[in-house]
């Protein structure tokens, strides 16, 4: 069970979640998935709260069938489609801005190993960028959130082999694009 999960457990038990708790439980994992599905940072606050704007207006909705994080994710993922169908139309490019930011774990310590992690995390994002939304958002949920195939399927539907399935095709995406990009672009060794 993924932390965001496990801290939501008492208060389901305890009937309907307010929209303190939520905001505060899911926050993070809202606005770094947002950004992980391919929002630039100059969008990503207006995408976020889209996100909690309609968990706002649906909370009483909520039945419990699905876990809460299950939930959240999906109004998630659907205002993230929903915000990239519309660049698409307006035909403007989901620019690949300022990429500083931390979106994984801080756990360089010296100023090379921040800024190679940096220059990772910036390579991984344009990657994701280059790979279809469905793969995309099965890489982030899998590799990057670390959710099992199980809690996958909960969140996205669908049936564990052809999670499985459709997983593996986008690790095999995204290896081939690293591939490419690394052939096109070595890295210089020390």
């Amino acid at each position: 069970m993924s932390p965001v999960a496990e801290t939501f457990t008492d208060s389901q038990r305890g009937g309907q979640p307010t929209f303190e708790q939520l905001y505060d439980d899911f926050f993070d994992f809202v606005y770094r998935n947002a950004r992980r599905l391919g929002v630039p940072p100059s969008a990503a606050d207006d995408v976020v709260q889209e996100v909690f704007m309609v968990l706002h207006r649906r909370l009483t909705e909520y039945d419990g069938r699905a876990t809460l994080q299950s939930w959240v994710y999906g109004i998630l993922a659907n205002t993230v489609r929903d915000y990239r169908r519309t660049f698409r139309r307006k035909q403007a490019p989901l620019v690949a801005a300022e990429r500083d930011e931390q979106l994984g774990p801080s756990s360089a310590r010296s100023p090379e190993q921040r800024a190679q992690l940096k220059q990772d995390l910036t390579l991984l994002m344009a990657l994701l960028d280059e790979l279809p939304e469905a793969q995309r958002e099965l890489i982030v949920l899998a590799d990057l959130e670390q959710l099992s195939v199980p809690e996958i399927c909960e969140h996205i539907g669908g049936n564990s082999n052809t999670v499985y399935s459709r997983l593996r095709v986008a690790r095999d995406n995204l290896k081939a694009k690293l591939t490419r990009h690394l052939l096109v672009s070595p890295r210089e060794k020390p």
